[in-house]
């Protein structure tokens, strides 16, 4: 009888297993909770009736020195926050709710985030070797549980406990939240009771935080170089903003400026500050620009059919520059998503701030010969539904004052598409959307500054 040998992987994984357990039982766990720690440099204070919160979040590096153990990797955010009630008639009651109602709780995250090398090793072994780690299971919780016990205590100790904050009382400590970078909604609420009546009261802080771990596009513009001042026009009525948002150019184009891109459907009136609460607020994520990092990350969620969030937009020109900001709603994978592009305009209109944007929904990807990698994104051909899609989605979110429709966008129809850089199909009624940003939520529907009924261009120009 002929005696097979058995894997090789059989005669290795003790030893592999008695290694890991090794590493694991001597790695200590080492956090290091700093309170002159340089992340506070970000930290953003607002103050109401005298009750004043603090917020600040860490990064995926500042976490991980933080805490000892890679939180981003099990897409947890921790946000450190603190609360000093200066009232002296309430104590206030705080929840992570208001904040996330997905919020990991410390001794969940701490959970997530223990040594487990046979559950690892469990994850990346076949199925039918699993009954072999069985009996190492035990060993590992020996030389594993002193740190993780550690572990457990450190996070427990380190977050903000939820419940009644006293007058003069101050509370801080971390809270853990889903992983995202870039810039980020964290709102606050704390419930009050009056310890003297019994009468109830809220109060509200909302901050919009940057997250260190990507290259914001609009991070490397100066603004304020764009235009001498005798070029900026500050428009005081709706009739001459319409004017000249219809005398402006019908679509983006490319670099040299003798093509035609996608088109000039999209307007958006406030600061930058505002246009970026706004659109964090409703949900949009910023964009990262080109450089290796993104890359990267681009070339491996094309090829998993992964999710990027932050993915960098082609660059299309207006004004002769490329876009200043852009924004992005991913779905699932990098191949479909909703991305707009905004340009710092040289008009305002009653001091605020004018942008010219274009929007669009990506569908897929397809081949093409006219960029560099040999790919490009789809779009859809509606593309009046894009910039309708951002309208509604703002009004949902109570983030317009006004909004209005011009003429000065290509008109085509499904039966005579006009054409982008690239060759994608469009078609459209030739309307730009106008968004006027509101500073705060609004609850009343936004007033309407001006719909036009003149005819659109008939064709791009």
């Amino acid at each position: 009888m002929i005696q097979t040998k058995s894997p090789n992987i059989l005669h290795s994984l003790p030893l592999m297993l008695a290694a890991c357990l090794l590493i694991s039982g001597c790695a200590s766990y080492k956090p290091k909770f700093d309170s002159n720690a340089a992340y506070f440099e970000r930290m953003e204070t607002q103050e109401h009736e005298g009750v004043k919160v603090s917020v600040v979040g860490l990064g995926a590096k500042e976490s991980r020195k933080t805490f000892g153990v890679n939180l981003a990797a099990k897409h947890i955010l921790p946000v450190w926050i603190k609360i000093e009630n200066g009232d002296e008639k309430h104590s206030y009651f705080f929840l992570e709710r208001a904040i996330d109602p997905e919020y990991y709780t410390a001794g969940e995250a701490a959970y997530m985030s223990q040594y487990q090398v046979g559950y690892r090793l469990k994850k990346i072994l076949p199925p039918i070797l699993h009954f072999i780690l069985a009996p190492f299971l035990p060993l590992e919780n020996l030389v594993t549980g002193t740190a993780n016990d550690s572990l457990q205590k450190a996070f427990k100790e380190h977050s903000l406990k939820y419940g009644w904050i006293k007058p003069g009382e101050t509370r801080s400590g971390f809270v853990f939240l889903p992983f995202k970078v870039g810039l980020k909604e964290i709102s606050v609420d704390l419930y009050g009771d009056d310890i003297r009546q019994g009468i109830g009261t809220k109060r509200h802080f909302e901050f919009i935080i940057p997250i260190p771990g990507i290259r914001q596009d609009y991070l490397s513009k100066d603004f304020d170089q764009f235009y001498a001042k005798d070029q900026v026009v500050n428009f005081q009525d709706e009739q001459s903003l319409k004017n000249y948002l219809e005398k402006l150019s019908c679509c983006t184009t490319g670099k040299k400026g003798t093509k035609n891109g996608d088109p000039i459907n999209l307007v958006v009136i406030g600061s930058r500050e505002d246009i970026l609460t706004a659109f964090t607020v409703s949900n949009w994520d910023e964009t990262e620009i080109v450089y290796w990092g993104s890359v990267l990350k681009m070339i491996g969620s094309f090829s998993f059919k992964k999710r990027y969030e932050y993915s960098p937009v082609s660059p299309l020109y207006f004004f002769g520059r490329a876009h200043d900001v852009a924004f992005q709603k991913a779905r699932a994978t990098i191949n479909e998503r909703m991305h707009l592009r905004l340009w710092y305009s040289p008009a305002h209109y009653q001091g605020k701030e004018v942008w010219i944007g274009s929007v669009s929904r990506d569908i897929g990807v397809r081949f093409t010969t006219k960029t560099w990698n040999l790919m490009t994104h789809k779009i859809d051909p509606d593309i009046d539904e894009a910039s309708l899609y951002t309208l509604s989605d703002l009004i949902y979110l109570n983030r317009l004052s006004s909004y209005g429709l011009t003429a000065g966008a290509p008109v085509s129809t499904s039966e005579a598409p006009a054409g982008n850089l690239t060759g994608d199909p469009y078609y459209t009624q030739g309307r730009r959307v106008v968004l006027e940003i509101s500073k705060t939520k609004r609850s009343e529907f936004p007033d309407r500054l001006f719909i036009t009924n003149e005819p659109a261009q008939t064709k791009p120009v």
